[in-house]
Order: structure tokens, then sequence, then C-alpha cells
């Protein structure tokens, strides 16, 4: 099946939504690889490193995977994991991981928010300029109309009065209303920003970890025995809950029980090692 080969290739270890793309560590199996799947040594590891970061299988453009044999998978997958194992503990990855930790970081609003005083000020200029517009326009109407326009006016010029007042309470209300907004924007910085280095740690080794333990997490609920049916030419689950299951788990079953087998104590070695 050319889905479970692809998951194979380029999810045997999987690491679940980190989607991990490991390759072959000894150069001799390097050259083979890279042209049996289609692909050069470079683009390979471009799609490790965009895989793992982004969380999601970078597998467009790889040609060669439905050619490869489903019963090479565990050994492939083996020769995989170790050469991520080796990837993501390089200064490459390290400095990747780095510049992508870097540009999630959420950036702190400048406090903007305006004293009591200036609150005021805008308040009164708006209400004045409005006067003399309305001034402008009076004197363009007939003396008949102009006495609406003055009311208006005597109105607004009390607005002007009542905003001079220290303890004005529209005043206050605006004002506290800026106030509430800086603050509302600032915990909204502060949650982002919490979430941001729980996501994206200063140390890349606790980014990998991460990503392992969730895909051991995950991995041990499939249910690898789970029964399928062929219906429009695509596999289904028989059983609606798993058909229902989101993709890291269904690429995890598709890998296969062997695969998992293999990979669930490497990543466990792993996790002692991190």
């Amino acid at each position: 099946m050319r889905t479970t080969i692809r998951l194979v290739i380029f999810g045997a270890a999987l690491l679940a939504s980190s989607t991990l793309f490991s390759f072959v560590v000894a150069n001799r199996l390097a050259g083979d690889i890279w042209q049996r799947l289609g692909i050069t040594r470079q683009e390979g590891v471009d799609k490790i490193s965009r895989s793992f970061i982004d969380g999601y299988l970078q597998y467009y453009g790889v040609s060669g995977v439905k050619n490869l044999a489903l019963n090479d998978r565990v050994a492939v997958s083996k020769d995989l994991m170790s050469f991520a194992k080796q990837y993501l503990a390089s200064p490459t990855f390290k400095a990747e991981y780095d510049k992508r930790r870097a540009s999630a970081k959420p950036v702190q609003p400048v406090d903007n928010t305006p004293t009591k005083e200036q609150v005021r000020q805008k308040e009164i200029n708006s209400m004045k300029e409005a006067i003399q517009n309305m001034e402008k326009v009076a004197k363009t109407l007939p003396a008949d109309q102009q006495k609406d326009f003055k009311a208006t006016v005597e109105m607004y010029q009390g607005k002007v009065k009542e905003y001079q007042d220290p303890n004005n309470k529209m005043i206050e209300m605006i004002w506290q209303g800026k106030v509430d907004d800086s603050k509302r924007e600032m915990d909204h910085y502060k949650d982002a920003a919490k979430k941001w280095d729980t996501d994206y740690p200063a140390d890349s080794k606790l980014f990998v970890k991460a990503r392992l333990q969730h895909y051991l997490d995950v991995a041990k609920t499939v249910d690898f025995s789970a029964a399928l049916v062929d219906k429009g030419g695509k596999k289904r689950f028989v059983n609606p809950t798993y058909q229902g299951k989101n993709n890291e788990w269904k690429m995890i079953f598709r890998a296969g029980k062997d695969v998992y087998d293999e990979t669930k104590p490497f990543v466990e070695q792993w996790l002692k090692e991190l």
C-alpha cells in the first residue's frame, strides 16, 4: 500500500505531531537510498528539518517511495531512526530550531495607554473641532435655520466645560476603557509568551523530548488489529471511532505494529539519554 510505504520511509519513526523524517546513517547506504527515493541528500535533510519543526509530513516530490518493498520497512525504519537521532542532536538542526523559535516569539506590545489628562484634552479638542465645523456650516444657511445649529453649538460648549471638570465621570469612563484595553493586550501577550516558551523551549533537546513523548503517548492508544474495509477504492476503519481518529493516529497504524515494536524501545532509550 503506497500510503504505508510513505509512512515507513518518512514516518517509520513518525513521532506523531513532529512527523519525523529520518534517513540512513551509513554512507554505504546513503547514495543508494537517496536514489531510490528519487531525491537528493540535501532535499532529504531539508525535509527532515521542516517536517520535525513544522509538525506535519513532508513527502512531496519523493517519487521513488512507491518502488520500495513493504517487507523492508522494519530494517529501513531502524536505519532511519538512527540517522534522525544523530541529526536532531547536530548543530545544524539546533541552528534551524533556534531560527524558528526566534521567528515564532510573540512581540511584546508597546504600552501606549494615554493619561487621563491626555484623554480629557483629546475629547475637548474633538468637541471644539465639531463646534468650529458647525459654525462654518451655520454661516451658509438662512437665518431661520441657523438657530438649530446654535442650540447644538451651545450644547457642545457645555460639554467642553463638563470635560474640563477634573471629576468628570465620562472622562473617567473613557480613560478606564483605554486602561482595560491595554491590560487585555498585555495579558494576551503574556499568555502567548508562556505558550511559546512551552512549545519552543530554549534547549532544542527539550523540544525533541516533547515530540518523542507525544509519539509514545499516541502510539500506545493505536489498535494495530483494527479491521479495515474497502470503500470507494479507499481503506476505511470498520470501527467508526477509529475512523474519527486524527491523522497521526492513523499514520502510526498504517506504518504497522512491526515498525512500532522496533520504534518504541528505540524512542524510550532515546528519551532516557535526553
